[in-house]
């Protein structure tokens, strides 16, 4: 599942890459920043995606690690209430 995600990003972040080569003198302004936004977004996904995968590919090889920190279950915590959490 998360190898096909990656892939169609890859082959979207493809198009529009060369779409911006294709195009760069003909884009506005507005149509360049935006597909460059859109690059920087699909290249966090894809990091995201492989962390994921690398998290599965770890529990998987390794199913009797212990998850060391306590799962925070209050919302709207600030982020130092998050980090005592964790401990």
């Amino acid at each position: 599942m998360i190898h096909s995600m990656s892939n169609r990003i890859k082959q979207r972040k493809s198009k529009l890459n060369n779409y911006l080569t294709n195009n760069k003198e003909d884009l506005k302004p507005e149509k360049h920043h935006q597909i460059i936004g859109a690059l920087n977004e699909m290249d966090h996904i894809l990091s995201i995606l492989e962390n994921h995968r690398e998290k599965e590919i770890h529990k998987e090889n390794n199913p009797d690690d212990v998850f060391l920190f306590k799962p925070i279950s209050k919302k709207n915590l600030s982020v130092l209430d998050m980090i005592k959490g964790l401990f």
